[in-house]
C-alpha cells in the first residue's frame, strides 16, 4: 500500500474528523461500531497503510462503543446478560478464525460471506410485523426497553439461544479470517435468528464490539502502529457521531433501521465479492 503522497497532511485529520462523525452516527444506529466504515475510508480514500488503518479502526470501535454503549445502557436498551454470553462465543470464534486464516483460502471465505451478506440484506429488507410486541418475558435473558418513537415499552423473548451462540461462534471465526467488523454480522443474527427487536440488537451489538476491539487494540498499540496524531480526530469524530446516532436510533422507526442495515449489508457484500475476485485489495 502506498503512503499518502498526494494528500495534504493538514487535510487528513480534518477528513478523518468529518467522516468519523458520519461513521459514528451510522455505526451507533445500526450496531456496527463505526470501525468497519472507517477502515474502508482510511485505506481506500486516504491511502493509509493497512496496519495503521486497522489500528485506527479499532480505536474508532472503542470510542463508538464507549459513547453509544453508555447511552444505551442508561436507556436500558442493551441486553447485558445476552451480550456477555454471545461475546464469549464470538471471541472464541475470532481466535479460531485467526488460525484458520493461515491455512484456508481467504478469497473463498470472502466470496461465501459476501453471498451470505447479500442474502441477509434481502431477508432484512422484507417487511415484517411490528417488532414492538407486548410479550412479558420471564426468562433470565428476556428484556424490555422504552421505544421513544412508538411511545411504549417493548418487551421481547430471546429465542434460539443455542443457534444464536453457534452463529456467533461462526461469525467470530469469519470476522477473524476476513477482517470485517463483527457488528455487521452480530446484529442480523440477533434480529433474525434470536428474534430480538432491531433497536435492542443494535444497542447490544454496540456494547459487544467495544469489548472485542479493546483486546485487539492493545496489541497494535504495543507494536507502535497507533498513529497518535490521527487518533485524536478519529476519537472526536466517532464520539460526536455516536452521540447523535444514539438519539437518532431512539427516534427512528424499526423498519427504517432494518432497511438501512440491509443496504449496509449489501454494500459490504459487494466489497467482499470484489476482494474475493481480486478486483479490490487492501
Amino acid at each position: 500500500m502506498k503512503e499518502m503522497k498526494a494528500l495534504d497532511p493538514n487535510f487528513v485529520p480534518i477528513a478523518i474528523l468529518l467522516f468519523g462523525i458520519f461513521a459514528g452516527s451510522l455505526g451507533a444506529m445500526l450496531g456496527l461500531g463505526g470501525g468497519v466504515l472507517m477502515i474502508i475510508f482510511l485505506i481506500l480514500a486516504l491511502n493509509i497503510p493497512a496496519h495503521q488503518a486497522v489500528a485506527l479502526s479499532l480505536i474508532a470501535v472503542i470510542a463508538s462503543s464507549s459513547m453509544a454503549g453508555s447511552v444505551y445502557i442508561k436507556d436500558r436498551m442493551t441486553n447485558l446478560k445476552l451480550a456477555m454470553i454471545l461475546e464469549a462465543f464470538t471471541v472464541s470464534g475470532a481466535v479460531a478464525g485467526a488460525f484458520l486464516a493461515l491455512s484456508l483460502p481467504v478469497s473463498a471465505i470472502q466470496a461465501i460471506l459476501g453471498c451470505v451478506l447479500f442474502y441477509t440484506s434481502i431477508t432484512m429488507f422484507k417487511e415484517r410485523k411490528d417488532e414492538c410486541s407486548g410479550y412479558a418475558g420471564n426468562g433470565s435473558l428476556d428484556g424490555e426497553f422504552y421505544d421513544e418513537q412508538a411511545c411504549k415499552t417493548v418487551r421481547y423473548k430471546v429465542k434460539n439461544l443455542g443457534l444464536g451462540a453457534l452463529a456467533s461462534l461462526i461469525a467470530g471465526a469469519v470476522s477473524g479470517m476476513v477482517g470485517i467488523g463483527g457488528g455487521v454480522i452480530k446484529v442480523p443474527i440477533m434480529n433474525i435468528v434470536m428474534k430480538i427487536p432491531i433497536k435492542a440488537a443494535a444497542a447490544t451489538s454496540n456494547f459487544m464490539v467495544g469489548v472485542t476491539a479493546a483486546a485487539s487494540a492493545v496489541i497494535y498499540f504495543q507494536s507502535g502502529l497507533v498513529d497518535l496524531r490521527l487518533s485524536a480526530p478519529t476519537i472526536l469524530g466517532i464520539m460526536v457521531g455516536a452521540y447523535f446516532g444514539t438519539r437518532l436510533l431512539a427516534r427512528s422507526r424499526s423498519i427504517v433501521l432494518r432497511k438501512a442495515l440491509a443496504m449496509v449489508l449489501a454494500f459490504f457484500g459487494t466489497i467482499l465479492m470484489l476482494k474475493a475476485g481480486g478486483l479490490l485489495a487492501w
